[in-house]
């Protein structure tokens, strides 16, 4: 056990020293350390005056917003964004930096920009509020080509959804739910990893050191388990660091209020009773899983190929593909597209995905299944890793 213990700690050592893992480690520290920054730096101005720095934009929204959580999308509520935003009708662009604006309509921004995602502002009541939301699902569910089971499900859970929603300030979680948290966590530790792990196995074979490492005193199965191992670690660590790093910067340029907010003040087409925390934690769980799928698929697809520049191109093709092919919702068998990390990790993709899994009987949601398959996968490549490296044999040079 000591020894493995050695063996371990020397492949990780071999990981975190090489040039290209600092490169890129660096590379992206600087990425996400000058997004924070660009969110806190710099002014708003209107039409070339000055209105407020950045940082008292968010400050101002925060408070506005808070003053408005626990109020419920009702009549009422409606009826004041109504007549705050009437005051603007026919009002140009520098009205923004009025008094008035910034006390009577501000305010409301954040409830105007949930009602505008299905109604009218002019027209908007509570009734007809919700009954377009009625109708954007059941068109959801036709798009998705649903089974009758599965309508079914989905009226239970929507039965849950509490009508009509409270408001809740919750920008902190609707930026790390969103394309610029924890998606964007996933897309570029995965370019890290593909740079990092492609080269885990076929270092010893480009300099020619595998003669002496496959006949070591722990042998091939020792030595393949500390790779995967030390692998494994380092990508669990790269995505937790990355998580932690973003998260933080969001609660301190939003705030962490919000935990509670209903999903559907974010996706109101999605029927499941989650709220905006719980979300988030799902996606930071798929994530980590998703960080170590990455990073053990990059280092058997190397031992396979012996090619790291290879698995490199494979990584990133793939990422790009899943992303940017576009499947239409009704063609039930590629279906498995939406589970691919990169589009599991969109709000508006594979993670409100409508269409069930069903295992026995059980009915699982896209992202309750997705932690299944990555880990089955997971196994899946850590074994099919073990019999191409453990049946390796060093060819004449």
């Amino acid at each position: 056990m000591r020894q493995f213990r050695t063996l371990f700690y020397y492949e990780i050592k071999k990981i975190t020293q090489r040039k290209n893992t600092w490169i890129t480690f660096g590379a992206l520290l600087v990425l996400f350390f000058g997004l924070f920054a660009g969110r806190q730096l710099g002014s708003t101005y209107i039409d070339g005056e000055f209105l407020e720095t950045k940082k008292e934009g968010f400050a101002t929204d925060r408070e506005n917003g808070l003053k408005l959580s626990g109020r419920k999308l009702d009549d009422t509520l409606f009826a004041e964004v109504k007549t705050a935003y009437a005051l603007a009708e026919d009002k140009d662009i520098k009205y923004f930096l009025t008094e008035e604006y910034q006390d009577s309509i501000r305010p409301y921004r954040g409830i105007y920009d949930i009602i505008r995602f299905n109604s009218e502002l002019s027209a908007v009541t509570e009734e007809n509020f919700y009954a377009a939301r009625e109708a954007a699902l059941k068109e959801s569910q036709d798009d998705f080509k649903l089974s009758e089971a599965e309508k079914e499900y989905w009226q239970e859970k929507e039965e849950k959804v509490t009508k009509p929603f409270t408001y809740q300030y919750a920008d902190a979680y609707w930026y790390l739910d969103s394309m610029n948290g924890v998606y964007m966590i996933l897309l570029m530790v995965s370019f890290m990893l593909a740079i990092c792990m492609s080269n885990v196995f076929t270092e010893e074979h480009g300099r020619k050191t595998d003669q002496l490492i496959l006949c070591s005193r722990l042998g091939r199965k020792e030595t393949y388990f500390a790779k995967i191992l030390a692998g494994s670690v380092f990508s669990f660590a790269a995505g937790l660091l990355f998580l932690v790093i973003v998260t933080v910067g969001a609660f301190i340029t939003f705030g962490a209020e919000g935990f509670s907010a209903v999903l559907q003040l974010a996706a109101p087409n999605y029927s499941y009773p989650l709220t905006m925390g719980r979300v988030f934690l799902v996606m930071a769980g798929l994530l980590l899983l998703a960080c170590i799928l990455t990073g053990i698929f990059a280092m058997v697809f190397s031992e396979i190929t012996k090619s790291s520049i290879g698995t490199m191109a494979t990584v990133i093709a793939i990422l790009f593909l899943a992303r940017l092919v576009p499947v239409p919702p009704d063609w039930r068998l590629l279906q498995i597209v939406n589970f691919f990390p990169i589009n599991m990790l969109k709000l508006d993709a594979g993670f409100t995905d409508m269409r069930l899994v069903s295992i026995f009987g059980l009915k699982f949601t896209s992202w309750q299944f997705a932690p299944i398959l990555y880990i089955l996968l997971i196994v899946l490549l850590f074994f099919t890793g073990k019999k191409v490296y453990c049946r390796f044999q060093v060819q004449g040079r």
